[in-house]
């Protein structure tokens, strides 16, 4: 249940040796630019060299994590990032162009573009959110993108917005490859019991192979696969789809969670939850139009009060938030008005309590899963830039 980053937050994950600070704490060290400002600065750089750091498999969309396939920009030179850490020669020789560095999530961008600000390079940019925001954004949002992102891919990887466009003609036939119990929302793992599209077809991933005969009447049509949240087995099967002879097969880069999460309309979902799943950009509209909006933050404390141990998950907190654990669940004092707009975050357990709050008859209840995703699209998508003043009790994080 994602937003952009799963978009990441596609297979992404964190180590606390890594992430001993946010990646953007240092953006004050070098220049960051959103999708907008890139295609603008190349109108006025025709010379322009975009240096991709990702890894050699990530740029030729060959990664074993085939989640992270997601195009390259149109031009750009492969330097992994630790090909540059190891040899500063690899880049030094370029240092009288204007460089525009990015990867997947713009964390490997950021710390390369820190080494570089650090070594005395000043004529560069870093490209916020990488290939899983540039993916994700609208013409109007990334008025070039037609024309710089390239992918040797077999299949077309889709936004959410696009997709859910494509859904809603019914022009395509939907294969769900999730576990049966994902499918059915019987699984035991309540963030998994999220809903379906309607009229897909269940073919699990790991049965995908044996039963893929079973869609050969629909080899001539369009047809669109998804998984729960971008793990990248749903482009494992877009690609055996076209290497069994499907002509036009589209991927939802993201999954199913992430696709609910980010749309408002979502009555081509069935079996849906009793709460209302949010992304970032939909998170910060909310918070900025509603008015008494009631907050639950479900964390440990040790995570609300950023004392934690693991340094990377100390990330403040949204203002106004009322603290309480899964302990506390049953006894918190809840609003009495039943049409109270509620905001729920925090890790697995929100769920439990957005759940709860549902079967007490609370109408307007809406859960963020993941903090990190919305300060990480504060800095990452130029339309949740504003979501930094949403925060409190970061100094010093980001």
């Amino acid at each position: 249940m994602r937003c952009l980053l799963s978009i990441a937050l596609l297979a992404f994950s964190f180590s606390a040796s890594a992430q001993s600070q946010l990646p953007f704490h240092y953006d004050s060290l070098y220049k960051t630019i959103h999708a907008k400002e890139f295609c603008k600065l190349f109108l006025n750089n025709p010379n322009l060299l975009l240096v991709d750091v990702r890894s050699a498999g990530e740029y030729s969309d060959t990664s074993r994590y085939a989640s992270l396939n997601q195009g390259h920009l149109k031009g750009a030179i492969n330097l992994e990032i630790e090909a540059i850490r190891n040899n500063m020669d690899t880049i030094e020789h370029y240092k009288d162009k204007t460089i525009v560095f990015y990867c997947s999530h713009s964390q490997r961008s950021r710390r390369v573009s820190r080494l570089l600000s650090e070594k005395g390079f000043t004529n560069f940019y870093n490209l916020n959110g990488g290939m899983s925001v540039l993916n994700q954004l609208s013409e109007k949002d990334f008025p070039c993108k037609e024309d710089w992102i390239v992918s040797s891919l077999s299949f077309k990887n889709l936004s959410f917005n696009d997709a859910s466009v494509l859904i809603k003609s019914k022009k395509a036939i939907v294969v769900d490859i999730r576990p049966a119990n994902q499918f059915n929302s019987t699984d035991s793992i309540a963030e998994y019991n999220i809903g379906r599209v309607k009229g897909a077809i269940n073919i699990p991933y790991a049965e995908f192979k044996n039963r893929i005969n079973e869609l050969s009447k629909y080899k001539q049509q369009p047809i669109l696969i998804y998984s729960s949240s971008g793990d990248g087995d749903g482009a494992r099967a877009a690609k055996e789809l076209h290497n069994n002879g499907f002509t036009s097969v589209y991927h939802l880069l993201g999954g199913i969670n992430s696709l609910i999460a980010s749309q408002k309309d979502i009555s081509f979902i069935e079996n849906a939850t009793p709460f209302i799943l949010l992304d970032a950009p939909r998170t910060l509209a909310l918070l900025k139009e509603t008015k008494d909006l009631v907050i639950y933050d479900t964390r440990v404390a040790a995570q609300y009060n950023n004392t934690g141990t693991e340094s990377y998950r100390n990330l403040g907190r949204i203002k106004n938030a009322i603290h309480v654990e899964e302990s506390a669940f049953q006894s918190q004092s809840l609003p009495a008005n039943k049409n109270a707009s509620i905001l729920v975050y925090g890790n697995i357990e929100s769920i439990k309590f957005a759940s709860l709050l549902s079967s007490k008859g609370y109408k307007k209840v809406y859960l963020l899963d993941g903090l990190y995703d919305f300060v990480w699209s504060s800095f990452n998508v130029e339309s949740c830039k504003e979501g930094r003043e949403f925060m409190v009790n970061h100094k010093g994080l980001y």
